[in-house]
């Protein structure tokens, strides 16, 4: 493949981190001032505010190299990547399988899109992190 394919995706400078979470505090922030501004909001946009905004902070972390990306570290990125998407895969019918026991039916106001990429980055970070966990404890 040629180095500018579009299937290059280069990753993100550490500092991007700070961003990252940025976006963990900031949805508390948001539903305070949209409670000031419409305190008849409803509660299900509340949720999607805070799943969208951890969704896109955990997707920069996944995103953002390490100090040192050597061929380790890339293979634990993409063992993440699939480890992540077969997580979801068990996730996915877990969810639907508590919302039809609850509710009677197998969807819900909050399983949309959000909640769906928010589970699979945190899915992604937790195994990357866990990989590195393992490699140190091994190292050491």
């Amino acid at each position: 493949m040629e180095k500018n394919s579009i299937l290059n995706v280069p990753l993100l400078h550490p500092s991007w981190k700070k961003l990252a979470y940025v976006f963990f505090p900031l949805p508390v922030f948001i539903v305070i001032g949209m409670a000031f501004l419409n305190p008849k909001i409803d509660p299900n946009e509340i949720i999607q505010i805070i799943y969208g905004s951890w969704a896109v902070a955990f997707m920069i972390l996944n995103l953002t190299r390490e100090k040192v990306e050597d061929e380790m570290v890339r293979n634990f990125r993409q063992q993440a990547f699939q480890t992540g998407f077969y997580w979801l895969i068990w996730g996915l019918p877990t969810l639907m399988i508590i919302n039809y026991l609850r509710f009677d039916r197998i969807t819900s106001e909050i399983f949309t899109a959000y909640l769906v990429l928010f589970l699979l980055n945190v899915y992604i970070y937790a195994a990357f992190q866990y990989q590195k966990y393992i490699a140190d404890k091994e190292e050491n």
